[in-house]
């Protein structure tokens, strides 16, 4: 899926960070920058390239949103029976969903995929953010620019901070929310593993440090994918944000100060998830969305759109269910 290339110090395409064209929302040929041969080279290097299938139409580029510009995707196929957004996790970035966005294509979905500030080709401080609300911002400002081009039903899926960015979205945003169909949330996000000795660390570097070093991933069984976070993803960044931390902890707060909400949303969490406190995490959003469904796939990590084979069938075949059998 990911290129074998060893990564250069300066991909030619990594200038797209800070010179990416301007995403055009009118479905044209000549307007849609797949042709730049850099956009191609990234393509390429993150496996896709999916535009190459006959009849789906593929556009790239930045959006102005809330004083971000937004590396946007969207694939839209012939005949499109839907849309399925996608929204990443923390460190993450469009360019290694690729399983994600297939899905969608596999169900003859549209599929609209972006960085959140500070991710991938977005703009922003690497991995830092002033509050979650921030990000819903983003995703409400994405679906409204490209509105226009979406076919209907809205389909949500949202993998760890995704998923907190689609239920900070769910409240904050209730009339354009009311037009999603379906949303699964794969082991989303509210707390970290570990966070009662997280805070006391927090707290007390606070005031003098604005980033730690990041320890090497163990979000999947996937070797392969986690040797390519770690070695060969140039828009991987190695530090964690202390600012982010403190956007975290006080999601957590403003979640479980919401009220409850009726609405039916999938779950899908792993058992051997050392990422999320995935309990702690689950009791919460039980007890904020009675109707929510949670399907626990046994042993998969927390990167679940990216696990190892048999972990990401499951958990796919679960979100398959909930958004298509009625």
């Amino acid at each position: 899926m990911f290129s074998s290339a060893p990564v250069t110090d300066n991909p030619a395409w990594l200038s797209l960070l800070g010179d990416l064209p301007p995403l055009r929302v009118e479905v044209t040929a000549d307007n849609l920058n797949t042709q730049d041969a850099r956009v191609q080279a990234y393509l390429a290097y993150y496996g896709i390239h999916f535009a190459r299938n006959p009849g789906l139409v593929h556009g790239f580029g930045g959006l102005e949103i809330a004083g971000y510009r937004i590396a946007t995707h969207y694939w839209l196929p012939a005949g499109a029976k839907g849309t399925l957004v996608v929204v990443h996790g923390y460190y993450d970035h469009a360019g290694i969903f690729g399983h994600a966005i297939r899905f969608g294509l596999e169900q003859q979905l549209a599929v609209v995929a972006f960085d959140l500030p500070g991710h991938g080709l977005s703009s922003g401080d690497r991995v830092a953010i002033d509050r979650f609300d921030t990000y819903a911002d983003i995703l409400a400002g994405v679906l409204e620019r490209l509105q226009p081009v979406l076919p209907q039903p809205l389909y949500a899926l949202g993998q760890s901070t995704g998923g907190a960015v689609l239920l900070n979205h769910l409240w904050r945003y209730p009339r354009q929310a009311a037009h999603w169909h379906r949303i699964a949330l794969a082991a989303p996000l509210l707390l970290p593993r570990g966070w009662i000795l997280g805070r006391i660390s927090y707290a007390l570097l606070r005031p003098f440090c604005r980033r730690l070093r990041r320890s090497r991933s163990r979000s999947s069984h996937d070797e392969t994918f986690l040797e390519f976070l770690d070695q060969r993803d140039p828009l991987q960044d190695k530090t964690l944000s202390v600012q982010w931390v403190g956007a975290m902890k006080d999601w957590n707060a403003q979640f479980r100060a919401f009220p409850a909400k009726e609405t039916p949303l999938l779950v899908v969490q792993g058992t051997a998830d050392g990422t999320v406190a995935w309990r702690y995490n689950l009791r919460q959003i039980r007890r904020k969305l009675p109707h929510a469904r949670v399907a626990l796939i046994e042993g998969a990590g927390h990167q679940l759109v990216n696990e190892r084979d048999d972990y990401r069938q499951q958990a796919f075949m679960q979100i398959h269910r909930f958004f298509f059998d009625n």
